[in-house]
């Protein structure tokens, strides 16, 4: 079974919606509807949590303890680099909960055109494209990999926003200006 092909990721990410929003995270019900239909194992392709030795263990993302790691309020490791005598974080997924927190604050309204820098996994962006419509959507990363790693997952869940692989710090001048700017 392969991360898209998990099932029963709903109601997992409902009861995280219901959460966040019962904890004070989301204060706009179009936020609290995107955590409940976007699909966020679909942009974990690859967890990893540290054992009680500091070894980082890979985690199954398709079994059920996995899902319910996935669909909860807590940052995901996706990517490790080896650096010969340990394993360092280079690449994860941000606790649902700041996030929300962080859309909330922008103070979003439709019609909105929203420039995200620091594209990662691509989660952020899916969320955006589902509160806004991904043609007002703009995420740009340094990193090849990860805004076309991104990509292909917003494919798959049938969006697609434009993503550039470019220094944030430049933002995006050919289709300013935007309404709200996250990074």
């Amino acid at each position: 079974m392969t991360a898209q092909s998990v099932t029963d990721w709903a109601p997992r990410a409902q009861r995280l919606a219901d959460l966040l929003a019962t904890q004070g995270d989301v204060h706009h019900p179009a936020w609290k509807s995107a955590v409940a239909a976007v699909p966020r194992h679909v942009f974990v392709p690859a967890a990893y949590q540290q054992d009680n030795t500091g070894t980082w263990q890979p985690v199954d993302v398709t079994s059920p303890s996995g899902l319910d790691l996935v669909y909860s309020p807590t940052t995901l490791v996706t990517a490790l680099v080896d650096r010969g005598t340990h394993q360092e974080s280079i690449s994860s997924s941000t606790k649902p909960d700041l996030m929300l927190r962080m859309l909330d604050a922008l103070d979003i309204h439709n019609g909105h055109k929203v420039l995200e820098i620091g594209t990662g996994t691509g989660y952020n962006a899916a969320l955006l494209s589902h509160r806004l419509g991904e043609n007002l959507v703009f995420s740009v990363d340094i990193d090849s990999e990860l805004v076309e790693g991104a990509r292909g997952r917003l494919h798959k869940i049938g969006f697609q926003p434009t993503l550039v692989t470019a220094d944030g710090a430049g933002g995006l001048p050919e289709h300013a200006p935007f309404d709200r700017i996250i990074a």
